[in-house]
């Protein structure tokens, strides 16, 4: 909560040694703002170099307590090179004390003599600022969600994943409290890329972090993004009095963090140029509410939501429910072919869900006109969605359609969004799901957002052929609603890998499509890519949903058939706190809830299994329950609910079946595509099928469950415990291939 830094060097030496921290100072603020006459010089009083601008708008300081100056600045500009000083280490020295470097900065117009108290406040509390911090995220990991998997390596991205999105939350002295985008460097033009505010981006992650229970910092995120909805004349102020401002109600796509030192909404043409940031508010608030019982805040945001929806209803200008993009603005995507077609599947879903969740908010604000109104047009909106995108001939939704009608004919990754709310026709969803499953969209290291059929493809290009981490949000937590729960696992999989190779936690924008490397313009520490994991991972394979508007979880885990136990801590609905412990021995599922604290709840317990499984006997604290038996294309399903008062436990008891599931293994960077991909599964009697598709003449391992029932394989070799696969051909493309397993 201090404008600083500090950095403690660890220093081990046997002899007297010579550090040169240097630096590069650029003193400007957020682009598109810019200053001149900037200075740099040392202050011998505190050991450090200060930096400024003629009019000390802003300044900072950097050194330390045992630093030495080296070269000069020069006295008006910085210098072509780092600015150096120079720490000289005697080895007993060193063997008991960290060597710190400060960094203290200021908020704009802040005097020098106020900087200076900063940089000796912070070199004076090092050990007591080190304990805050590490109070804070301990603070943050015991108050949310904690999952523990027998996958090591997930259970610790999803930690990373909490530290990082919390870590967007940013106090602008200016502006105030909200949930930039990202951070990384400038560069030499300026702009920041994400570090700013973007609205898109926080409704977004809002979502991850409501699955993990970080509620009051969605909720800071969510009512800044309010302060910055268009009105009639504010932010943007009208040209003249008898201008007409359509607009009222749109919410903001970006703001600087320069906005003070330039007149942003103004002098700019960027802050509203985006049409879905405006139903993704009203999804966001939706998700929010539900999760908390906040009725308060919706209440008091009612104005701002009921001004969001008329905006977005008012762009439908052809009467079918849905809000389009002719003159709206942009949708998901930013340029290229696609780039502002009139229906966006993408944005028309977000639109939709958006009815329904102002529905919901509706009747519990009172507000029995919007209730009615959006009653009536939630399944208007639905229909269209399927009239409009369902590509008959194909099998799948489309991306989007012309205002005549003519469909978008390539796989684009975005049409799982409407899958993803559960707004789409469910035999569709599946077979969308499926061709989704295949080769050329899947790789190794993420979902490609077209398929690299389309004539558009282009591995490099940053809408048409690349892999955004962000794009496993949807398609994976898709994946888990249709109960492609293999395929599920491997899109968190295969994004979560990434939190490891660019800094703990971090994980870039985009991807390039046919390697596994993080393209040039790629920002390097992206929000939206670490929800892309995050989220599917707890809402899909964890299986978490919190009502507290009904006093109800959700606990629908969708597990590999090798994971024996899986942990689901700290979830709290409406004030109360629950653990899940839910044990998976091949044959038994335990389920053990218990109330830390807090009122009384119910549960409902409804976890997959994998095709062909029959339930033997169910006990709910110990008394003989019959539960719902779900079958679905991909795996069967059983479902129980339950009043939780302090503990309870549900016992399981089935017949297991012949399951496949993934060998997880990490993609290096620099890699191409050559994993397994599992497209679909289907039992027919005992005949169990796995569609598949890989390259030919490399072996393939496929983990096996129960093989001691297989009677007879097709397609594979069953050798000490797993499937070996390997697909006859010539070539270097993937070919689809078939294994049939015949069960006892």
């Amino acid at each position: 909560d201090k404008p600083g830094a500090i950095i403690l060097l660890d220093v081990n030496t046997t002899t007297p040694l010579t550090i040169v921290p240097g630096f590069m100072p650029v003193m400007q603020p957020q682009w598109p703002a810019g200053i001149g006459g900037q200075y740099s010089y040392w202050d011998d009083d505190v050991k450090a170099y200060v930096i400024s601008e003629s009019q000390q708008r802003g300044l900072f300081l950097c050194g330390s307590p045992v630093a030495q100056q080296m070269a000069a600045p020069p006295a008006h500009m910085f210098a072509d090179n780092p600015i150096q000083f120079k720490i000289d280490i005697k080895p007993r020295e060193a063997k008991n004390n960290f060597i710190p470097i400060v960094i203290a900065g200021s908020p704009v117009n802040t005097k020098y003599d106020s900087v200076k108290v900063l940089y000796n406040n912070l070199l004076g509390n090092i050990e007591t600022l080190y304990k805050k911090n590490c109070e804070y995220y301990e603070n943050l990991r015991n108050s949310t969600v904690e999952v523990i998997t027998p996958d090591e390596k997930l259970n610790l991205a999803f930690e990373y994943g909490k530290v990082a999105l919390n870590n967007l939350m940013v106090n602008n002295s200016t502006l105030g409290n909200g949930l930039v985008a990202g951070y990384g460097l400038s560069g030499g033009g300026g702009r920041p890329g994400f570090a700013w505010f973007f609205g898109g981006d926080a409704f977004i992650n809002s979502l991850a972090m409501n699955s993990y229970g970080d509620y009051s910092t969605v909720r800071s995120a969510l009512e800044f993004t309010q302060k910055w909805q268009r009105q009639d004349d504010f932010p943007i102020r009208k040209k003249s009095r008898d201008e007409k401002n359509i607009d009222v109600g749109k919410m903001s796509h970006e703001l600087s963090q320069s906005d003070g030192l330039i007149d942003w909404w103004n002098d700019y043409h960027y802050g509203y140029n985006h049409a879905d940031t405006s139903p993704w508010y009203l999804a966001a608030m939706g998700d929010y509410f539900r999760k908390t019982g906040d009725v308060e805040f919706i209440k008091k945001s009612w104005k701002s939501i009921v001004q969001a929806y008329n905006w977005s209803k008012s762009k439908d200008s052809n009467g079918d429910g849905l809000m389009d993009l002719k003159g709206a603005g942009l949708g998901v995507l930013e340029f290229g072919a696609l780039v502002k077609i009139f229906n966006d599947n993408y944005t028309q879903s977000l639109w939709t869900q958006g009815i329904k969740e102002v529905n919901l908010m509706a009747k519990y604000t009172g507000d029995k006109e919007i209730e009615k109104e959006t009653e009536i047009l939630f399944p208007k909106a639905q229909q269209a969605l399927e009239k409009i995108f369902w590509i008959d001939d194909l099998g799948f939704y489309s991306f989007g359609a012309a205002e005549d009608g003519k469909q978008v004919r390539d796989k684009n990754i975005y049409s799982s969004a409407s899958i993803l709310f559960g707004l789409m026709n469910n035999g569709r969803s599946v077979s969308t799901i499926e061709k989704f499953n295949e080769s050329d969209m899947v790789t190794d290291w993420g979902v490609r957002n077209l398929s690299n059929k389309s004539s558009m493809y282009e591995p490099t290009n940053y809408n048409y052929g690349t892999i955004w981490p962000f794009t496993s949000y949807f398609i994976g937590a898709a994946q888990f609603y249709a109960h492609f729960n293999l395929q599920g696992l491997e899109t968190v999989r295969k994004t979560a890998q990434h939190a490891f190779d660019y800094g703990l936690g971090i994980v870039p924008e985009v991807f390039s499509g046919d390697i596994n490397t993080k393209l040039g313009e790629a920002y390097h520490d992206q929000g939206f890519s670490v929800s892309g994991y995050v989220f599917p991972m707890i809402r899909g394979l964890i299986g978490l949903e919190v009502d507290a508007l009904n006093n109800k979880i959700t606990f629908s885990p969708k597990i590999p058939a090798d994971w024996k136990f899986l942990k689901v801590h700290n979830v709290n609905v409406g004030g109360a706190i629950v653990n899940l412990d839910l044990a998976n021995e091949n044959g038994r599922m335990e389920l053990l809830a218990k109330k830390i604290s807090g009122r009384n709840i119910q549960i409902e317990f409804s976890p997959d299994l994998p095709l062909g499984t029959e339930s033997n006997s169910m006990h709910v604290n110990g008394q003989l329950v019959k539960p719902e038996m779900i079958h679905h294309k991909q795996a069967e399903q059983l479902k129980i609910i339950l009043d939780l008062e302090e503990e309870s436990s549900v016992v399981l008891m089935y017949k297991p079946s012949v399951s496949v599931f993934l060998q997880d293994h990490s993609t290096p960077i620099g890699d191409t595509n050559e994993g397994l991909k599992i497209i679909s599964q289907n039992l027919d009697g005992k005949k169990l099928t796995v569609h598949c598709e890989g390259k030919p003449n490399k072996d393939y391992e496929l983990g096996i469950m129960n093989y001691e029932l297989v009677k007879s394989i097709s397609g594979a070799e069953l050798k000490d415990g797993k499937l070996i696969v390997n697909i006859p051909g010539t070539g270097n493309d993937f070919l689809k291939h078939e294994i049939a397993v015949e069960v006892r």
